[in-house]
Order: structure tokens, then C-alpha cells, then sequence
């Protein structure tokens, strides 16, 4: 008979816990440094597929963000985003006009930057080598140098 009590109360305790909260939602920081000069506007994207990374930015309000470009290192800010994978992608926008400047050639003139800092002088960085994973209920920073 004791042993039987013993199972129920057991069975009680372990229904009754707490899950994990499925909707706890994360902040990401996309703090970027290495401006040339302190004018403009810091774009920054996030991208929660590989579709258009880096160069399309999705209209989704909720993976865009635009703050005036206040010193050495600025940052963005994004909170309540569901846990997941992303990359980044950022611009130093020195004449606040909203779009990434490029020379004749296509070359940019104005800084970028790419999460996990991987930039190549003829190519674009790929979706898996700068893609960064967040885990719900959690802050995660990732630190960006702008290349000019």
C-alpha cells in the first residue's frame, strides 16, 4: 500500500513541474565599432532565414533597426525576438540616405559589417559561416567591426 501512495505522489510532483517556457523570447545585441567617423546612421538586419542575406533586407519592422551613430562602438538592440537562428548584417549609412553607398563599380563606400565579422574582399559571406543561434530567455551580444 505504501508503495502505491509513494507512485501517486511521485506521478503528482513530476505532472505538476514547471515545463520550459516555449515562448520565453531572447535580446539580441548587434554591438558594431570601428566607425571612420561619428556622422550618419548604423543600420542593422537581422535575417531568420538565409533567403536575400545579406544584401535584400526583409520588410519585417521587428528585424530592422536604425539608431544615430553616437561613438568608437554603437549598438542595436532587438528584443522579444523568438529564439532561433540568424545573421546579421549592418551598414554605417554616413549620409543617412537609408541605402548602403557604392562606387561605379558596386564596390561600397560606406562601412558594412557581417555577424561573426566574416567579410571577403570579392565575395559575399554565406548564410552557414555567419549565422548566430539564440536560444530563447537569453541576451546574446555579437560584436561586428565595420570593413570600409
Amino acid at each position: 500500500m505504501r508503495a502505491s501512495h509513494l507512485l501517486v505522489v511521485l506521478a503528482l510532483a513530476v505532472s505538476s513541474a514547471q515545463p520550459a517556457r516555449a515562448d520565453a523570447t531572447a535580446t539580441i545585441v548587434l554591438e558594431v565599432s570601428t566607425f571612420r567617423n561619428r556622422t550618419g546612421m548604423l543600420g542593422c538586419q537581422l535575417y531568420n532565414t538565409s533567403v536575400g542575406f545579406p544584401d535584400k533586407w526583409p520588410t519585417q519592422p521587428s528585424l530592422q533597426k536604425r539608431v544615430p551613430v553616437t561613438g568608437a562602438t554603437t549598438s542595436c538592440t532587438f528584443t522579444q525576438m523568438p529564439g532561433g537562428t540568424y545573421a546579421a548584417a549592418v551598414i554605417h549609412d554616413e549620409n543617412s540616405n537609408n541605402k548602403l553607398d557604392t562606387n561605379f563599380i558596386g564596390v561600397p563606400t560606406e562601412g558594412y559589417g557581417i555577424s561573426n565579422n566574416h567579410t571577403h574582399a570579392l565575395s559575399r559571406p554565406s548564410w552557414d559561416e555567419s549565422k548566430i543561434v539564440v536560444n530563447g530567455g537569453t541576451i546574446v551580444t555579437t560584436r561586428i567591426s565595420l570593413r570600409y
